[in-house]
């Protein structure tokens, strides 16, 4: 069977249609090869005198060199068909000329076009790799182009730390992502910015980001934009798949190293998000991945109400106020917190979470009347209050909350459920819940909910607050504008949640210096812009700081009371990401307590022994707070009695059963486990020293 030479080739079309520079110089060879054989043929052929050179040459000296000029000069170039002698000479030069114009114009021309053309559609196309850069440079990753990540890109570039690149992988139209990136960067940081096309489920798309503990220096595992992937139900599942594969890579890149990755994972849902917020992932990611889940509402609650400003002016300009305000609450002060939630959305119950974490004030513990009060209004409320409490149960079976509906007036001040429940006789001691809860089952239009709203509005001794979390923008927009007159005046701020652009409410608010009506106004929960990378920053330096005192007290504790070290099982002890979470919240506090305290700066960082004691009992309220949000449950009165003469029962408690023998009142906590007060009593005196730490952060 006889060899077609003009049948296809798979090897020779791969090479062709991927148009790498090495078929460019072999095709570039090939090409020159012809005049090159020809010219040795002629030469042959000429000076062994079986023809007659068909071009002019010059003298005997130089015609050896003329011979390969000549044919070169025809083979590029068909005008120099002058230098043919005679008429064989010129069909000669004709036909050289034909091939050169075939092979250089028809072949190696248009292969370099193509090349060129191919080479700038990969980097369009998001099909540029740059392996040799990244495997020698420090940079940062995002996978996925969620709506947030450009604001991340920008905030990466301001650190003082920056990364030498970003490379960005997605799987979405790559010029569009580009366009969305140029937007918020200036040229220089823009020419940085690397971006990848590729599935964040692709072993073979993340294995070319070349993950590495010593180069990358910080992993954002987003997905890509919500609405535009039609919401992406299954974010969660497929981040945490992109997170695992990571994993995978690293091990066997580096199976023997002992430097963590660091690795953000975005979570959209609350509930897979406080998963990981007292289950520690598997052993397998947690030994090699520094795991730092976030959740899109809960950042943005932490953004609006964590301010780490001491005093505050009279015009805070853009900024968010404090739950308390501008003034702080003292321990002689007799006003209270309250933050009204307008819709149980979701960016709604992580405002009311965030604020029941933070709103926590000296002031109750010489008044427990003192509470501070979360009032959420939606007309679908008993419906979503169900799912809440259910959620929190441990909570609502001491927490002082109520239901309000047709039958129930607000103004009276009754149908309080657990109203009472804590005294000094209770097994728990007495009332250490500093925070109630009220459910509106009525829509913000009714009128006797504005009449609500106007009273709390005009009482001198509510910090009061509110923000409109309904699901729509213009809903949010529209209730915000039509609120009583009393609430734009008096009320802390506002807060309009704006899920795609803060543009209208700023137009009236924030640029409106002529029309000061609506200057409390302030939106919030742009998907554009949750992500605050300062914050995050010094939450997590604050959080190792107390995780590094905590141990040193743990062992201050040992000697001073003798505590035996126990051991159990690792998987009965408490988890380390509980602990984890437990300092991140407490670290979010610190601004609170330092404003209750009045601390200034340039004042002496000694406490004294009666603020000590103060603000230490606050904070073991807070912290109670935090581990019933956090579903830890106080212990029932039979392994109360076991807990406190068997450290291994307590431990296996936490553990096990996410129960905590601490949860109780301050006064029970001394008979109980006397050796634990050190802890609240040791966070309190270092917050002069963690502030002084931070202050360059906060330039």
């Amino acid at each position: 069977m006889i060899h077609n030479p003009f049948r296809r080739s798979v090897w020779l079309d791969r090479h062709l249609v991927q148009g790498k520079l090495s078929t460019i110089l072999y095709i570039f060879l090939v090409v020159f090869c012809v005049p090159l054989l020809i010219y040795l043929a002629l030469a042959v052929v000429i000076y062994s005198h079986l023809i007659e050179s068909p071009f002019q040459l010059g003298d005997s000296g130089e015609s050896v060199k003329s011979l390969w000029w000549a044919v070169i000069y025809n083979f590029m170039d068909s005008g120099y068909q002058t230098m043919a002698k005679n008429d064989g000479g010129r069909i000669f030069a004709f036909v050289l000329a034909l091939i050169g114009s075939i092979l250089m114009n028809g072949l190696l021309v248009s292969c370099i076009v193509g090349w060129y053309d191919r080479f700038v559609a990969k980097w369009n196309e998001g099909m540029a790799r740059y392996d040799k850069t990244l495997q020698r440079k420090r940079y940062a990753v995002i996978i996925g182009a969620h709506e947030s990540m450009p604001s991340i890109v920008r905030q990466l570039f301001e650190r003082s730390d920056k990364p030498d690149y970003v490379v960005v992988q997605t799987n979405m139209d790559v010029p569009s992502v580009r366009k969305r990136i140029a937007s918020y960067l200036d040229s220089k940081d823009e020419s940085r910015v690397i971006i990848y096309a590729g599935e964040r489920t692709s072993r073979d798309d993340l294995s070319s980001l070349h993950f590495n503990a010593d180069h990358t220096m910080e992993v954002f595992v987003l997905g890509d934009c919500a609405e535009e992937c039609g919401g992406e139900a299954n974010r969660d599942a497929l981040n945490l798949d992109c997170l695992r594969i990571i994993v995978d890579l690293l091990k066997r890149s580096n199976p023997v190293t002992t430097k963590k990755l660091k690795c953000r994972v975005l979570f959209e849902h609350q509930t897979s998000f406080s998963i990981y917020q007292f289950s520690d992932i598997s052993t397998d990611i947690k030994g090699i991945i520094d795991f730092k889940p976030m959740n899109y509402y809960e950042l943005w609650a932490q953004r609006v109400f964590v301010n780490y400003n001491l005093t505050f002016t009279e015009d805070n300009g853009d900024d968010y106020l404090p739950l308390e305000g501008a003034k702080p609450i003292t321990a002689d002060s007799a006003d209270t917190v309250h933050l009204v939630v307008v819709g149980m959305s979701r960016m709604g119950v992580a405002m009311g979470l965030e604020a029941a974490r933070l709103a926590h004030y000296p002031n109750f513990v010489n008044d427990a009347s003192r509470k501070t009060r979360i009032t959420f209004i939606d007309k679908n409320c008993h419906e979503e209050m169900k799912y809440f409490q259910d959620r929190f149960k441990e909570l609502f079976k001491l927490c002082r909350w109520r239901e309000v509906g047709e039958d129930v007036e607000w103004t009276d001040n009754i149908s309080w459920h657990n109203d009472g429940l804590l005294t000094p006789e209770h097994y728990l001691g007495a009332d250490f819940i500093d925070v109630e809860w009220e459910f509106v089952a009525k829509g913000v239009e009714d009128s006797d909910v504005h009449a609500y709203l106007q009273q709390l509005a005009t009482d001198t001794s509510k910090r009061f607050t509110i923000a409109v979390c309904l699901p729509n923008d213009i809903e949010c927009l529209a209730a915000s504008l039509y609120l009583p007159e009393a609430v734009c005046e008096n009320a802390v701020q506002v807060l309009v949640y704006q899920h795609h652009s803060s543009a209208i409410v700023d137009s009236v608010s924030k640029y409106n210096k002529a029309n000061v009506y609506y200057k409390h106004l302030k939106a919030f929960g742009m998907v554009f812009d949750a992500f605050d990378d300062r914050l995050v920053r010094m939450q997590e330096s604050i959080a190792g700081t107390l995780d590094a005192e905590y141990y040193e007290m743990y062992l201050e504790t040992v000697k001073r009371y003798n505590i035996q070290s126990v051991k159990v099982a690792a998987t009965r002890g408490k988890s380390y990401i509980s602990k984890y979470w437990s300092n991140v919240y407490n670290a979010n506090t610190v601004w609170t307590k330092l404003r209750s305290m009045r601390f200034a700066p340039s004042q002496s960082s000694t406490i004294s022994d009666e603020l000590l004691l103060l603000m230490a009992e606050t904070e073991h309220n807070r912290w109670a707070m935090e581990q019933l949000l956090m579903r830890f449950r106080p212990l029932t009165p039979e392994e109360q009695q076991s807990a406190m003469t068997d450290l291994v029962v307590k431990e296996e408690l936490k553990g096990s059963r996410m129960a905590h023998l601490d949860i109780c009142s301050m006064q029970r906590l001394r008979e109980v486990d006397v050796s634990v007060l050190l802890f609240d009593e040791g966070f309190i005196k270092i917050l002069p020293r963690i502030y002084g730490e931070c202050r360059s952060q906060m330039q």
